[in-house]
């Protein structure tokens, strides 16, 4: 118990920090909830890409069964095969499921953070009104100021990710996957060639014939 409790004093030293800094105590409480809030978003952002390494065979798997199924599909219209477009599409509409619920999981684990933060604020915060809204008179806690915080800096990590060594090495090791995992056919396939270069003449020549008139 009393090595919880020094582990609990140590990070409450820590993230207690910048709430001391010396400005107006609104001020210094969105300061130092905003740390909190990127403290979350790094190490959760941290998190959702370690997993991701360590499940990239998997993601990848589920990737390329859901495109070539997808592709089959494809294939199976322009062939006119009900019986196999049926199957094809069962499956990859199983896949695409799989992928979904994947990428959910993958995701929630970004937000593992968070409830501990919350834990922590309530244990700082709780019952103090950082904003009151004038009309209701209805007191504002801890909760507004951090998801807010947190939707807002999450939004401007994804901007500035890229620019980041690690994380702009996850996303190209992703969009190296993706190019393994094969290209989706488009349903534009199922248009024959001969009609789709018939239909690029026709608005060529109806586009030179407007110029004309004009």
């Amino acid at each position: 118990m009393a090595d919880v409790d020094s582990i609990y004093l140590f990070f409450d030293t820590i993230l207690i920090s910048p709430y001391r800094i010396g400005i107006p105590s609104v001020a210094a409480f969105w300061f130092g909830t905003a740390i909190l809030a990127c403290w979350c978003i790094l190490f959760g952002e941290i998190s959702m890409s370690i997993g991701y390494l360590w499940n990239r065979k998997y993601y990848n798997g589920l990737n390329k069964e859901m495109i070539r199924m997808h592709n089959i599909s494809i294939e199976a219209i322009l062939r006119k095969d009900k019986k196999i477009f049926k199957s094809a599409n069962n499956w990859a509409n199983e896949y695409f499921g799989k992928v979904f619920f994947s990428h959910a999981a993958l995701f929630a684990i970004s937000l593992w953070p968070v409830p501990f933060a919350m834990g922590w604020l309530q244990k700082r915060f709780s019952g103090i009104d950082i904003h009151t809204i004038p009309v209701l008179n209805y007191g504002l806690e801890y909760p507004f100021v951090f998801l807010s915080a947190y939707i807002i800096l999450r939004y401007l990590f994804s901007k500035i990710r890229k620019n980041l060594p690690f994380f702009n090495r996850i996303d190209k090791i992703k969009e190296e996957d993706a190019k393994d995992s094969g290209e989706m056919k488009s349903w534009n396939d199922l248009v024959p060639k001969e009609k789709k270069e018939a239909d690029t003449q026709l608005a060529f020549e109806e586009s030179e014939g407007a110029k004309t008139a004009s």
